[in-house]
């Protein structure tokens, strides 16, 4: 702790050791995994104190459970011996009136909820539109829709998770129990996270594969789809190796993990190319707008339909940030929900990016008939209704102009 008189508050880098000591401890006293890791504390400073400030490796296995094999390893590896967790485990338990209690972020289930809501129905809604204007249902509609199955899996998965989380963000706050349950789930959508993304993005691919001739569009798309499935396969690899074994949360005394560094670079490397692909998929459609003969206040719709991908490439951008946060830990938060939230958010736009041509071409397809139907039960002199009814003609005529351009985009 630091030195120089009566503390008034903890400072960042006491609370990111606390937290790290916190964990061990956790992992070290199975015999209490259901208590709060700060109250294991507390019965490790009465221990120390009733016997006349000193504690030994028999004291430790008896009274916490630890498993005689790694008390050693407890003790010398994550502590330096133990006089010095004495020092530490008595300065946690007489300071911790100055302890923050930060809250996990109650947004993972609301954001699961409005997305699902909200990409289920652009979801139907490009369905019914490839099924009414677009001439039948193809390969990478299905994808999509296989899509967004995952994406409501990932996201309930994500649910359970923060549920398992428990109330507070700092270790010393939760048990082991809650950190050993929130580290499988972590490794379960972590894993599962790349396959996701390559679902939606090589629907995606292979829509834009088949709107167009272009020879160098469907280089891109090769190329792009070629990157994906790549990155998909070091983004499910890595997480899945990083500890050996790959139940990390059950030989954590014993067992090995990559440093922080090789993680963090790995990280890094694996979020930058999803970003990367995730601007190649935005890009790629453009040229093919300004291809299409098309009126400049559609072409401009175009562009904004396919301009939703670039909300996606923020998300991906602000998820990869919380990843390389998390792996290079603050003492102020320990959470990872954040990433789960930037998770649904990333996968949900990317979702509603891949049904927008569909929709907006659906809308355009029904237009028309509600004009018609909205004119045909209007009310009033003849005189009026022959300038609106001539109105809804011209409007329809042009509109059916527009529904036959925004068939070449779908």
């Amino acid at each position: 702790m630091a030195e120089g008189g009566e503390l008034e508050f903890i400072p960042p880098e006491d609370l990111l050791l606390i937290n790290q000591m916190s964990f061990w401890v956790g992992v070290a006293s199975p015999k209490y995994s259901d208590l709060p890791i700060l109250s294991i504390i507390d019965k490790y400073a009465d221990l120390i104190i009733s016997n006349d400030y000193n504690i030994t490796l028999d004291d430790i296995v008896e009274n916490f459970g630890t498993p005689p094999e790694q008390a050693s390893a407890f003790v010398e590896t994550w502590f330096g011996g133990a006089e010095e967790m004495i020092e530490w485990l008595l300065a946690i338990s007489d300071s911790k009136s100055l302890l923050p209690h930060p809250r996990n972020i109650d947004i993972i289930l609301p954001l699961f909820i409005a997305f699902t809501v909200i990409t289920s129905l652009a979801v139907t809604l490009r369905m019914l539109s490839r099924h009414q204007v677009g001439g039948g249902l193809r390969s990478f509609d299905w994808l999509t829709f296989a899509g967004q199955l995952m994406t409501v899996i990932w996201g309930a998965l994500a649910v359970h998770r923060s549920n398992v989380s428990g109330r507070y963000d700092a270790i010393y706050d939760r048990s082991w129990n809650e950190i050993r349950e929130t580290l499988k789930m972590y490794l379960v959508i972590t894993t599962l996270y790349p396959w996701v993304m390559l679902v939606i993005k090589m629907s995606l691919c292979l829509f834009y594969y088949r709107m167009t001739t272009m020879n160098y569009i469907r280089w891109g798309v090769w190329v792009t789809g070629f990157i994906v499935i790549g990155n998909t396969i070091a983004g499910f690899l890595f997480p899945l190796l990083s500890c050996t074994p790959v139940n990390s949360w059950d030989h954590l005394l014993t067992g090995t993990c990559k440093s922080e560094d090789d993680r963090r670079t790995a990280l890094i490397a694996i979020g930058a190319i999803y970003i990367f692909t995730d601007v190649v998929l935005w890009a790629l459609p453009i040229p093919m707008v300004f291809q299409l003969q098309l009126y400049p206040r559609q072409r401009i719709l175009a562009l904004c339909t396919f301009g939703v991908g670039a909300v996606a490439c923020v998300a991906s951008g602000f998820r990869l940030e919380a990843v390389i946060k998390h792996v290079s830990a603050s003492g102020q938060t320990t959470s990872t929900l954040i990433i789960d939230a930037w998770g649904i958010i990333e996968m949900n736009i990317a979702l509603i990016c891949a049904c927008a041509p569909a929709i907006r071409a659906y809308v355009i397809f029904y237009k028309p008939k509600v004009l018609t139907r909205i004119g045909s039960i209007s009310t009033g002199s003849k005189a009026a209704s022959e300038k609106p009814a001539k109105k809804e003609l011209d409007s329809e005529k042009t509109e059916k102009k527009e529904l036959d351009s925004e068939k070449a985009e779908i």
